[in-house]
């Protein structure tokens, strides 16, 4: 749990700590999803929880991809041909899940049948407006023999991680799965999350700390606070919203000019169940916080971070902004970090004109994309 020290303890520390077990854990698809259930072909179960091998093609309609360069994508591999009736009929759907989910991390791939049938998928293609790439299994069917194919069509699901989670899933399935891959996060997908985001997006742009950069993807540290400014927020207002954590100090009057700019910013997205958090330099004179935080009318409750607590070998460093900023990579003043429902960093170092657009990415995965708990 996200713990605040004090007298208060909420929900935030809970809520990522909760993430990030959900995310180890990477639970297995219900039987149901798959053809024959638990009784499907054994090859294609040994595949699950591995590293997706590569397609191997002779040639391509669309766009060439590589497998090792989607981490942090969500992946649907269709192997498929178009004189076999179901895969035909699943087109349709395959197309639809593409509009719907392209922009939020997935990548659709069909593999076809390297013995017969190429010949006409370009017409289909074309016809029935297949909207990813299409690969023509390299002779006498490389990827199907590395996939174990045991039947037309076999969907493979493969994770932000590039692990495969799923191998042959009834095509009515396939968007079910989808959905539980993107609403996760790990440690792989951390480049790719941050790439979602242009470089304008960042304070510094490319230049941008690699301690910022490397937070994204993973879980959210807990949260210590002693003392508040403002109510604390409760564990019922940070459960399952998106959280804007603004780092600031009272001596940096580039943070604390940010703040007006930040103000209208707070007021839209509060509204739409955006939580803001203020993260003061540990260092920073707390009198002095409170004071400029009455003269500026500041709304957004605010947190004086945890020193270091130094161990029996290191002497405490006198430049650490703090426990939370340390954990987060933050070095300067003002950062701002936003975390997504599921409690993972999404983006570390964002301007401050960059937060609505962000804000409101991550509101409209966690209204589509996340299941209702319980299922």
């Amino acid at each position: 749990m996200l713990q605040f020290r004090g007298t208060t303890t909420f929900g935030f520390a809970a809520l990522m700590c909760l993430a990030t077990v959900a995310t180890a854990q990477n639970k297995p698809f219900p039987d149901e999803w798959f053809f024959d259930g638990a009784q499907r072909p054994a090859p294609l179960k040994a595949l699950e929880g591995k590293p997706a091998p590569a397609i191997s093609a002779a040639s391509w309609i669309g766009t060439e991809l590589a497998l090792k360069d989607q981490k942090g994508k969500v992946v649907v591999v269709d192997f498929w041909a178009t004189w076999c009736g179901p895969c035909m009929a699943s087109i349709p759907e395959n197309v639809e899940i593409v509009k719907r989910y392209k922009d939020q991390g997935l990548v659709f791939v069909g593999v076809h049948d390297a013995a017969n049938g190429w010949d006409k998928a370009a017409s289909v293609v074309k016809d029935k407006g297949i909207n990813y790439p299409v690969a023509h299994d390299k002779s006498p069917g490389a990827s199907a023999s590395d996939f174990k194919v045991q039947f037309w069509p076999t969907y493979v699901l493969i994770d932000r991680n590039g692990i495969i989670r799923g191998a042959g899933l009834t095509p009515n399935h396939v968007e079910d799965a989808v959905k539980l891959l993107l609403a996760e996060a790990g440690p792989a997908a951390a480049g790719a999350i941050g790439a979602e985001f242009a470089a304008d997006h960042y304070l510094g742009g490319e230049g941008r700390p690699a301690s910022l950069k490397s937070s994204e993807g993973k879980a959210a540290p807990r949260l210590q606070a002693e003392r508040w400014i403002g109510a604390a927020p409760t564990a019922a207002a940070l459960k399952d919203n998106v959280v804007v954590a603004y780092f600031l100090s009272p001596s940096s009057a580039i943070a604390m000019k940010d703040l007006e700019k930040l103000a209208a910013i707070e007021k839209e997205l509060t509204a739409q169940g955006v939580v803001f958090v203020g993260i003061c330099d540990a260092r920073a004179s707390w009198d002095k916080m409170k004071e400029t935080a009455a003269a500026k009318m500041i709304t957004m409750p605010i947190m004086q971070d945890a020193k270091e607590m130094p161990d029996a070998s290191k002497r405490e460093n006198p430049r650490s902004l703090g426990v939370i900023a340390g954990a987060l990579g933050v070095q300067f003043q003002p950062t701002t970090v936003i975390i997504d429902r599921s409690g993972t960093v999404r983006a570390a170092g964002l301007k401050t004109d960059k937060i609505k657009a962000v804000a409101e990415k991550l509101l409209a995965e966690q209204a589509k994309d996340i299941p209702p708990k319980g299922q």
